[in-house]
């Protein structure tokens, strides 16, 4: 059974609630103090249970991604021995430009360049590997040079100081020709108005910019050529800062580092937050689970935690601001076992938002979802009741049309006149059998597809008293239709005039009938909360005596 009980309660609680709120996935994030080889099973099996449920979860793939795209990303590791091949194929570069094969150069800068950019901030964190990979980015500006494409080649100097923002190449690697294009970009870099400026908490700590280190917080760095730019602050300078990119255009961008935050939070195996003890994690792990949310877009955060070494917890936070809406824990009689044992619901106390097997959600409907077929088929209704409804909607235009060109028949003598009044008849029968079949679909509809709450919701409200408004319409259009005309409409009419009369009764018939067809639906709505069993525990009386009588309804509304 691993999680499904408690994770029948949680979702069964909250979905309705959350669906309202929001159209996003909720976001699991995982909260540990110490040994954390229990989660990525435990994730996984958590997101699957949910899915289940129908529950629309943020993969653990994408959630990462997303995190480390626009939030940060762990400092790149780089082994030795990748280090030497890539000294190797740097080496490479320059023989094939020795040997007069500009082309092959290129080619192998290019295989040599996707490893430097993906691990950049660690290549150039020591001064002679940084003022190699300024080298190797260079021969790719003379061999362009070699190809005689000057353009392409400023380009390339132009992506080197971006990559090495600072630094002299080797002496003698290069000729005077790059070393001059090299001096003209740095000359246009002083003109560039792109800017970073890095403030962290605390400050004084390590920045780096690509690896480079250029000072302590708060810093501004200028005259930064538009681009992406990996930015670390490191307060500990044993550990390696997270990374955090910065997309630099002619304004400042600025930078803000948390650096609490960034030694809590991790994203492999999965997205964690590891705390140094659980009053720390006790302090921050909602705040910090609310900074993710903002970079991983969700209102729903399940946090997912091992309070005790028997016991799993669930937490779930949503709303503005981010509030628990329920709580769950579930134990094992072998450390986090959710396969081989049925999970227990434990009671939460007194917690707020505390949910367990025999409570009911505040302002939710008891643990228990609607049957999926069962809410299929209400889907199925709807979509073919709205069909049906609006086909009727949509012949009222075709049907002028033909009422017009009988008329018109009539006048010119009569040709054709019987064959379009039979058009015009089966048209009107058309769009009362569609409207009919509609209406009587959308209503049986109604019971399967609402969405259950507790009391009647404000828009069911909305419902009933545009029902009300369209039955009233179609009474009123309706016994207000014009007068019969001398011969029946269904028979054969000859005259003009008396066609004229029947094409404007049964056009005004027509709209009332649609309109009161609608009506149903939208009356059928309150309706089904008044009358479905909750615990407002609404029933409806009649009482009848010699004076007169009443209709009334009793419950919580």
């Amino acid at each position: 059974m691993r999680l499904r009980v408690l994770l029948t309660v949680l979702s069964a609680s909250f979905v309705p609630k959350a669906a309202a709120q929001t159209g996003d996935h909720w976001l699991i994030v995982a909260t540990t103090t110490s040994d954390d080889s229990w989660l990525e099973p435990t994730e996984s099996s958590v997101r699957e249970e949910l899915t289940d449920h129908g529950v629309g979860v943020w993969s653990r793939d994408n959630a990462v991604t997303r995190f480390e795209a626009n939030g940060s990303a762990p400092a790149s590791q780089v082994t030795e021995a990748a280090i030497r091949e890539w000294f190797a194929r740097s080496k490479a570069i320059l023989e094939s430009l020795v040997q007069g094969a500009p082309a092959k150069a290129l080619d192998q800068l290019n295989e040599a360049g996707a490893l430097s950019l993906s691990t950049i901030e660690e290549l150039n964190r020591e001064p002679e590997r940084s003022q190699k990979v300024l080298d190797t980015c260079l021969y790719g500006v003379r061999a362009l040079l070699e190809t005689r494409s000057p353009s392409s080649a400023e380009t390339q100097a132009r992506e080197c100081r971006k990559v090495v923002l600072h630094g002299e190449p080797s002496a003698h690697m290069h000729p005077p020709q790059v070393l001059e294009m090299l001096d003209r970009v740095d000359a246009a870099r002083t003109r560039q108005t792109g800017a970073l400026r890095v403030e962290s908490k605390p400050s004084g700590c390590a920045v780096r910019v690509n690896g480079l280190m250029l000072g302590e917080t708060p810093i501004e760095v200028r005259n930064l050529f538009p681009g992406r730019y990996a930015v670390q602050v490191e307060c500990d300078l044993d550990r390696r800062g997270r990374v955090h990119s910065a997309d630099v255009k002619a304004a400042p961008t600025d930078v803000f580092v948390d650096s609490r935050f960034d030694d809590a939070i991790m994203t492999r195996p999965v997205l964690l937050l590891h705390y140094a003890s659980s009053l720390e994690e006790e302090q921050h792990r909602n705040a910090d689970a609310v900074e993710i949310a903002k970079i991983v877009p969700t209102d729903i955060i399940m946090l997912l935690s091992a309070p005790d070494p028997t016991v799993v917890e669930l937490e779930l936070l949503g709303g503005t601001p981010p509030k628990r809406e329920a709580l769950a824990r579930i134990r094992s009689a072998r450390k986090h076992d959710l396969t081989t044992l049925p999970p227990v619901m434990l009671p939460c106390g007194d917690e707020p938002g505390a949910v367990s097997a025999n409570t009911r959600p505040e302002d939710g409907w008891p643990a228990a979802r609607t049957p999926r077929g069962q809410f299929i088929s209400g889907l199925t209704l709807l979509g073919v009741g709205s069909a049906s409804l609006l086909s009727g909607y949509v012949l009222i235009g075709p049907r002028a049309r033909t009422a017009e060109d009988w008329v018109n028949a009539l006048d010119a003598g009569g040709q054709e006149s019987a064959s379009l009044q039979q058009k015009w008849l089966n048209m009107g029968n058309g769009m009362i059998v569609t409207s009919s079949v509609g209406a009587a679909a959308l209503v049986a509809a109604m019971p399967l597809a609402l969405p259950k709450r507790a009391k009647t919701p404000w828009w069911a409200w909305l419902s009933g008293g545009l029902g009300v408004g369209f039955a009233a319409f179609s009474v009123a259009y309706g016994v207000t239709a014009e007068a019969k005309p001398n011969v029946s409409c269904t028979s054969l009419v000859n005259d003009a005039t008396d066609a004229r009369t029947c094409v404007k009764r049964g056009e005004q018939i027509s709209v009332a009938v649609l309109t009161g067809m609608t009506a149903a639906p939208l009356l059928t709505i309150p309706l089904v909360y008044l009358f479905r069993p909750s615990d407002a525990h609404i029933t409806p009386s009649v009482e009848v005596s010699r004076s007169g009588g009443y209709v009334g309804i009793r419950g919580e509304f």
